[in-house]
């Protein structure tokens, strides 16, 4: 990886559209056929501002906010209404079939919508992410999140920004400005929003629904991923039928920010591959 400390790119203005649910923010940019690119739970729109560059000269890419993200209305804690949001994003601009790519908790979403949406997906780049933990509605709030939200009440946004990018990104092999620039998004997770799409993934489970997928799929794991359970893991490798799966080599939970000229090369050449 180059060491240089690259300046990170300028993403396009956020935009807000209406929806059944609420309002869903997102960032638009570039003309062609329609990326759309789901973030994790430290990120939003603003993570993909390498993609955006990369992309948008040959794509129409959108990135969109999570409820309970940027300026998106927070939802029910269920991923059938974040599917719903998705849908409604994806039907707004009128595109025929468009690339997915969901990013840990957005690969979840994007892998649950490609099963029950084949028509409206051309491919799906699943990345970093699982099936969801399939906890039972009764099972109490995980032991993790309440851990992240008594440490985002004590230490603060700014700290807690931080020690999020940290966990994210090799440290100190991380050039300074796209640390700085991780640490300013993960800042920005609104505790609420946070609280909910954590509960969605604790309650979600896609595994009846994976084996259904028919799209193109690429599967995108980080040889040295450390956030997403290896037992999760190789269920989404067991259960979808996916294209192609490619090992990142020496890559951790955040590739869009570590090797983004990589990460963003897979993710062109599989959509091109499939054209």
């Amino acid at each position: 990886m180059n060491q240089d400390d690259p300046r990170v790119p300028e993403c396009p203005e956020l935009q807000i559209m209406n929806t059944t649910l609420g309002k869903l923010s997102f960032r638009s940019g570039g003309q062609g056929e329609t990326i759309i690119f789901l973030h994790g739970l430290l990120g939003s729109s603003a993570a993909w501002a390498f993609q955006f560059a990369a992309l948008t000269p040959g794509y129409h890419v959108i990135a969109w906010d999570a409820p309970g993200y940027g300026a998106s209305t927070l939802i029910p804690a269920n991923i059938d209404a974040y599917e719903q949001s998705l849908h409604e994003l994806i039907l707004s601009g009128g595109h025929d079939r468009v690339s997915l790519v969901g990013h840990s908790m957005g690969g979840t979403v994007a892998s649950r919508y490609a099963a029950r949406h084949p028509d409206n997906i051309r491919c799906l780049i699943l990345s970093c992410t699982h099936p969801g933990y399939g906890a039972p509605d009764t099972a109490p709030v995980s032991e993790k999140l309440q851990k992240r939200l008594l440490e985002l009440a004590d230490i603060g946004p700014e700290a807690y920004g931080w020690n999020r990018a940290r966990d994210l990104l090799p440290f100190p092999d991380t050039p300074g400005s796209v640390l700085a620039y991780a640490a300013k998004i993960a800042a920005q997770t609104h505790p609420e929003g946070l609280a909910r799409a954590s509960r969605m993934l604790q309650l979600a489970d896609n595994r009846p629904l994976l084996p259904k997928i028919t799209v193109p799929t690429l599967l995108l794991t980080g040889e040295k991923d450390r956030v997403v359970q290896p037992r999760l893991a190789a269920d989404l490798l067991n259960l979808v039928p996916y294209t192609q799966h490619i090992v990142m080599p020496g890559l951790a939970h955040a590739p869009y920010f570590q090797a983004p000229d990589y990460y963003s090369g897979l993710i062109k050449n599989f959509i091109s591959s499939t054209q």
